[in-house]
């Protein structure tokens, strides 16, 4: 069977070549040719020849650009991809086919979803290996979302990326990637979830140590009179309050509050492991956060300044306790 389809696959490609030489008297006949490329790419990977077939798969996208047939295009590269990254381990083909696949789906004009799951897919390959090359790839991804009016389906990918950056403790970059959602909930008028980006922010803020800065965004957001009448406001200013105040014991209680279990995983998390500065104990804000939302103070919107300070969290084998 493999000596069979390897032969298969080399007449093919044979076909292949020919058709894009053309003659004195014709023109190369691109769209045979990417036709004979993408089966003699089928059959060298039937023959487990995932080179060869990577390969095929790269001529048959290019002959497709050559016929105008951009989304077969698309498609051909993203083969080439995954045979890349499934088979080959290429790190470099695989990011480089990635982003070729992502050029042409959005050049093609009616995938632009397509084209950022393939910034993101070459993303998810190199998160191991190069941190800084992964978020430049999430960032392209992300940038699609935002200008081509498709944030609505971008948002589980802004949370993904926001688990990156604080799994490599990342914190600032990590509210950066917040406040980027945060506008895209307001775009789109989705309040519940602008409401819980919010409190996010201001958790990663206090995580990173700036409380200065999570008090200034409190007074910014409870501008807003759907987010000041939530529950996440309202948690939120306590948790504020208890770090001001070098009470620990109140914030780990308010980290291990209901209102948590409905943001971002991570960040509920990560709020658990926040150690406030000159910790003491004290009595509790509240016991239990009511209903209603304490009187948050308005205040003018200022910019976010990144502070010094390291970030206030505990590591993860001190604090079992508190997960």
């Amino acid at each position: 069977m493999e000596s069979r389809s390897l032969k298969l696959a080399q007449e093919m490609a044979k076909d292949a070549q020919k058709a894009t030489k053309g003659s004195w008297f014709s023109k190369p006949e691109w769209d045979t040719a990417a036709q004979y490329w993408s089966k003699a790419a089928a059959s060298y990977k039937t023959a487990l020849h995932y080179e060869e077939a990577m390969d095929c798969y790269a001529k048959a996208s290019e002959a497709y650009v050559h016929s105008n047939a951009t989304y077969l295009a698309a498609k051909s590269a993203e083969d080439a991809a995954r045979l890349a990254e499934k088979h080959l381990k290429d790190q470099a083909k695989v990011i480089a086919f990635y982003t070729r696949a992502s050029d042409l789906f959005r050049s093609h004009g009616s995938s632009p979803d397509r084209a950022a799951e393939m910034m993101e897919k070459a993303a998810k390959s190199c998160e191991t290996v190069d941190t800084d090359r992964a978020l430049q790839l999430y960032d392209s991804a992300l940038s699609i979302y935002e200008t081509e009016d498709r944030g609505r389906f971008g948002i589980e990918t802004f949370k993904r990326v926001t688990r990156f950056l604080i799994d490599k403790n990342r914190i600032y970059e990590a509210v950066e990637i917040q406040s980027r959602l945060a506008a895209v909930c307001e775009q789109i008028n989705n309040r519940n979830e602008l409401t819980k980006t919010r409190m996010c922010i201001i958790i990663l803020l206090l995580a990173f140590g700036d409380n200065v800065a999570a008090e200034k965004k409190l007074d910014e957001f409870g501008q807003d009179v759907s987010f000041a009448r939530s529950n996440e406001a309202e948690v939120s200013d306590y948790m504020i309050q208890a770090y001001n105040n070098g009470d620990q014991e109140t914030f780990s209680e308010l980290a291990r509050s209901q209102t948590l279990a409905f943001i971002e995983n991570s960040v509920a998390r990560l709020a658990a492991k926040i150690r406030v500065r000159g910790a003491r104990r004290t009595e509790p804000i509240a016991n239990n956060v009511s209903e209603t939302t304490p009187g948050i103070q308005q205040g003018s919107q200022q910019g976010l300044q990144p502070q010094p300070a390291a970030a206030h969290v505990a590591e993860d084998d001190e604090d079992e306790d508190l997960l």
